[in-house]
């Protein structure tokens, strides 16, 4: 007998409008081209055909073995701004699976960003420790170290980790294509 045994990333759902599955999951779609995608409840022709369509691996009304429960599945941070002042926001813990922070302006993160956490931005992002979550950055950069177990998109472009090859990096869209530069190339202390 030959057998494997791996891990893989599961994304679950319920659709309850086809339109907002179908426009989630094209803005996402760099995120969960590589996740087994389980939907609970009827599936439509429409969303079958969409999901064949982008080659996504899709099953329907299965019940997986859950790991371990998690507290309320996500957390939702969600701060909007007033007047559209692109205020900093500074967050000094680190973001825990399931977690999701939304944020309209940009943001400082001085503690680690866990797998399965998720910061969205519509402003710039600049992260100081270490990143196995999601980053989605809308805004003109990213600053980050090196990482090998995150995803991070910028402006809609997937970033390959392996380009991430200094401690400190700017990542950006120059001209449409993504530039990424070594802010540091020693080990930061910070005190």
């Amino acid at each position: 007998m030959q057998s494997s045994q791996y891990s893989i990333k599961v994304f679950e759902t319920q659709i309850e409008d086809d339109g907002k599955f179908i426009s989630f999951i094209e803005t996402n779609y760099e995120l969960f081209k590589n996740h087994l995608i389980v939907i609970q409840g009827d599936i439509s022709q429409n969303i079958s055909e969409f999901l064949d369509g982008l080659n996504l691996t899709y099953i329907n009304n299965i019940n997986l073995p859950k790991a371990k429960k998690t507290q309320d599945n996500f957390i939702i941070i969600k701060e909007k701004i007033i007047d559209n002042n692109y205020r900093l926001k500074i967050i000094n813990e680190p973001l825990r699976s399931g977690q999701i922070v939304e944020y309209e302006g940009d943001i400082l993160i001085t503690d680690r960003i866990n797998s399965g956490a998720k910061l969205v931005s519509n402003g710039n992002i600049v992260a100081l420790n270490i990143i196995n979550g999601d980053i989605i950055c809308n805004g003109d950069y990213i600053i980050m170290p090196q990482s090998s177990r995150s995803n991070i998109l910028i402006q809609g472009y997937k970033i390959n980790n392996l380009l991430l090859q200094h401690k400190l990096n700017k990542i950006e869209i120059i001209d449409s294509r993504v530039t990424i530069t070594s802010i540091s190339k020693k080990e930061l202390k910070w005190v």
